[in-house]
């Protein structure tokens, strides 16, 4: 089964727990971390580390709130070492909606897959 940690700035973590659980309930297998101003990038892979350290080579997809930033980059630090580990930026709650139930499926398939349906999810009105 693939974890997946959603990680970002200020509050997003538990937003998007916040957000997932209100639609869809709790969640088996997703990980929420907050990078909040008062943290540093070695607090943040500590808080990376409590939830990958038991096994290195498990599949695990991180899903940061934005390309470049502190998260994003930790997480693209980590998967070089660990071809299981994929990273992914930006998604919206139809991503991550369309990939909560499909854990069994690997990383790379879960990102395209979350990928997808935030692209196919935005639309604008306007009268």
């Amino acid at each position: 089964m693939t974890k997946v940690v959603v990680l970002g700035h200020g509050g997003y973590g538990t937003a998007i727990k916040n957000n997932l659980a209100m639609l869809l309930g709790e969640l088996e297998g997703f990980y929420y971390i907050d990078f909040n101003p008062e943290h540093n990038v070695d607090d943040l892979n500590a808080e990376i580390q409590k939830i990958i350290s038991d096994d290195l080579n498990q599949d695990v997809l991180f899903a940061c709130d934005l390309t470049g930033g502190s998260p994003f980059r930790q997480a693209c630090l980590l998967a070089v070492d660990h071809p299981s580990f994929v990273v992914v930026a930006g998604l919206n709650t139809s991503g991550y909606a369309e990939i909560a139930y499909a854990l069994d499926l690997k990383p790379m398939e879960l990102a395209e897959m979350a990928m997808t349906a935030t692209k196919e999810s935005i639309s604008v009105f306007h009268i």
